[in-house]
């Protein structure tokens, strides 16, 4: 389980000639990291006088940060684990193995993409509301998690087109493209009052 070892070790792991870690679970880090520094601003802004007015919606913005990146975290090993068990049923050359491995590995890379989205929605409160003095990390964090979600797309797509059910594929297209469009507005929205503020 890579969340026990040290992060050295996981990048190490990473850039080896190994199957996995890959980009699937290479995004679950990204996605935690996104959401670690926006949780860093809402950390820097509870408490304090000059923020007394926005305390109770910093408050609950970190108890959904929290959760978001614990789920982020567990997805750096579900994603290893999904992997191996694609590779064992292409191996297996049984259609339906291989079409459960694949909608595996799918709700994995969507998983992503949602918390992704569910993270953004919050980035785009915090420049207005967060610490002045952290601007800069909601920004990084925006960009972190637009980039999370990106590569969930990319994960779940190559696996989409693997599939064989075709219902499957064309129910999950139209959610991912309902998402797309959805996350765009986020991270515009979110960007555009960082650098505002900024200004």
């Amino acid at each position: 389980m890579y969340i026990n070892e040290s992060i050295t070790k996981y990048i190490e792991d990473l850039a080896a000639k190994l199957p996995a870690p890959g980009g699937g679970s290479a995004s679950g880090l990204s996605g935690a990291l996104g959401t670690a520094l926006l949780e860093m601003v809402c950390n820097f802004t509870a408490g304090k006088e000059k923020y007394k007015d926005v305390e109770q919606d910093i408050l609950q913005h970190l108890d959904s940060l929290n959760n978001i990146r614990r789920e982020f975290i567990l997805l750096i090993d579900e994603d290893v684990k999904a992997y191996t068990h694609i590779c064992s049923a292409f191996k297996s050359k049984d259609k339906k193995i291989i079409d459960k491995a694949l909608k595996d590995g799918y709700y994995i890379s969507l998983k992503v993409c949602e918390l992704s989205k569910r993270a953004l929605g919050i980035a785009m409160d915090l420049p207005e509301k967060g610490n002045a003095n952290l601007l800069t990390d909601v920004g990084c964090g925006a960009e972190l998690l637009k980039a999370t979600f990106n590569s969930g797309v990319f994960n779940a797509e190559i696996n989409l087109k693997g599939i064989e059910d075709k219902d499957f594929v064309s129910k999950e297209k139209t959610l991912l493209d309902t998402l797309k469009k959805e996350i765009e507005v986020l991270y515009k929205d979110a960007v555009t009052k960082t650098k505002k503020r900024m200004e």
